[in-house]
């Protein structure tokens, strides 16, 4: 849709998966006129422009043949071109794309994106990022990513050009091996409209992906590098496959005698009857360690009793919880806890500008019923005086305007609450920030161990197949063992991340989830994993934890 050339290059995993594929090709990328690196001053946006730009890059560089690959709003435009100079092409790859635009979303859908677009380019670029990377970390870089690639006027025409396009007519044409990689679970673009467009290609080869990722190099992008080497007749060298699957396990704790493990197989292997609620905090939230459990219920009480005694009083929390302790999600299972006549409202400070802020807390004095507002990340942008000088009169609305506002004020800054405390006091306004703090309404939420590991993974697996129609009765220990060693699983989002991923590969009927299920077909982590982890995981495989609510 949008690029820059410049700012992309930053981010590591696009960097590695186009390395991967230059070790055997000259790849060349361009910034489409209006974004990036080009020029902004754009007036026509239709495919036979875009056309004319790819003509104008390939002529440049005097490519007598090459491979194209198109990708997203760029297929149809590969497309045309294949269907224009077939001799030039050797290869056709077209990865989640389309030939019919009209048919990514009904007409409705559309339509809403491009208002909201154009009349809110922050949150759009933030939903548009949230699709093409669903759950992932990486989402907030990719919104400012795509704020910094062009204007909202530009990215409305190229979604309504994008959205009007259609290359059907031209597809029974095409006379070049053509290749179609499509992800299952793509929101940005139907896997439906993916398999169609094989249909229609003669002789094109069609290769469905697991995975949610619109993006080719997030999620399993291996599978995705050996479809395209398979197809163009890169060498696929096994030490090559073996030594990146070693690399992304580098960070696991697979040996027998490691404490860690060792720690993990005896808590695991004593798993035989989970039942969820006895380590529920509120809603899906749940802590093993009883201490923390019972800290964080007095927490939900306190707040939710707020609400029960009006007066002129401030209600305000302030919170500090180690990265990945989903304090967000905590805060969100509290709110959905309340009774309906309570709103919700939260705003993360890095991801909204001064003019956001602002908007979110109009939105609550046009509001007459009791709030519940989470401040997330209340210990960023340290070097802006905005956000607490804007802060502060809602912190007080309880006392000045009798306002039943309840604040949750949340950050992970420092080692603990103090330190987070005397960084938040050293900020223009910090020290009146933390005033409106009473006494008593201080709390931690200390990170996730082992335990809590385990109970997220179960809850997230037993969430995710409800959310799919599904009910998980028995979880392998192994995937168990697996998800609670492998450090890049560090928090509650990429556990769940893992879950709806499991999910979406469980056979019909199937109501266990298995250690298979965590990996897509070819995997290499699969397998790696596996071998270094024996003998221990003898123990484990083909033995079950079941799952109770």
């Amino acid at each position: 849709m949008v690029s820059h050339q410049e700012l992309i290059w930053q981010a590591q995993g696009y960097r590695r998966f186009w390395e991967r594929l230059a070790n055997h090709h000259t790849l060349v990328f361009y910034d489409r006129p209006g974004t990036g690196l080009s020029d902004r001053n754009r007036t026509e946006f239709s495919l036979d422009s875009e056309l004319r730009d790819l003509e104008i890059v390939i002529d440049h560089l005097k490519l007598k043949r090459l491979a194209l690959l198109g990708h997203g709003f760029g297929g149809p435009v590969a497309i045309a071109y294949a269907a224009k100079h077939p001799r030039r092409i050797s290869h056709l790859i077209l990865y989640a794309t389309y030939a019919r635009g009209a048919a990514i979303a009904t007409e409705e859908v559309r339509g809403s994106v491009i208002s909201l677009v154009q009349a809110h380019w922050g949150v759009g670029s933030r939903a548009l990022a949230d699709i093409l990377i669903p759950s992932d970390a990486a989402s907030e870089f990719t919104a400012k990513y795509l704020r910094e690639c062009a204007a909202p006027e530009i990215v409305t025409k190229i979604l309504d050009f994008a959205y009007r396009s259609d290359v059907v007519h031209l597809l029974a044409s095409l006379r070049v091996p053509t290749l179609v990689l499509h992800r299952h679970q793509d929101r940005a673009i139907p896997f439906r409209l993916g398999r169609e467009l094989a249909s229609l290609i003669p002789n094109a080869r069609f290769a469905p992906l697991e995975g949610r990722e619109n993006l080719p190099w997030l999620g399993d992008f291996e599978s995705v590098l050996r479809a395209i080497a398979e197809f163009l007749g890169d060498p696929i060298a096994v030490d090559q496959t073996v030594a990146s699957g070693q690399s992304a396990l580098a960070d696991l704790a697979m040996a027998v005698d490691d404490p860690v493990a060792q720690e993990a197989r005896s808590f695991i292997r004593t798993l035989d009857r989970v039942i969820l609620s006895r380590y529920r905090v509120v809603g899906d939230y749940t802590r093993y360690e009883e201490i923390v459990r019972n800290t964080l219920k007095d927490v939900r009480h306190k707040i939710a009793a707020g609400f029960d005694s009006p007066g002129r009083k401030r209600k305000n929390y302030l919170v500090w919880a180690a990265p990945g302790s989903g304090k967000t999600y905590f805060v969100q299972q509290l709110a959905a806890s309340l009774p309906q006549t309570i709103g919700y409202q939260e705003c993360n400070f890095t991801k909204c500008n001064r003019e956001e802020f602002l908007a979110s807390l109009g939105q609550l004095d046009s509001q007459r019923k009791p709030y519940l507002c989470l401040i997330d990340e209340v210990d960023a942008k340290s070097e802006e005086t905005w956000p607490y000088e804007m802060l502060l009169p809602y912190l007080d609305a309880s006392v000045d305007r009798d306002k039943q506002f309840v604040f949750v004020l949340a950050g992970s800054l420092g080692s603990n609450l103090a330190d987070m405390k005397n960084k938040i006091a050293t900020r223009p306004k910090g020290a009146d920030l933390l005033s409106r703090i009473p006494a008593g309404n201080e709390y931690e939420i200390p990170p996730l161990h082992l335990g809590d590991r385990v109970l997220v993974i179960l809850s997230q697996f037993k969430q995710a197949g409800r959310e799919a129609g599904r009910e998980i009765k028995e979880v392998e220990k192994l995937s168990l063992y697996y998800a609670a060693l492998n450090s890049r699983l560090a928090n509650a989002r990429q556990l769940r991340e893992l879950a709806v991923r499991a999910i979406e590969r469980l056979p019909t009927g199937e109501d266990r989830i298995k250690y298979d299920h965590l990996f897509g077909a070819g995997d290499p982590e699969n397998k790696t994993f596996w071998m270094q982890s024996l003998p221990a995981t003898a123990e484990l495989a083909n033995r079950f934890a079941t799952l109770e609510d």
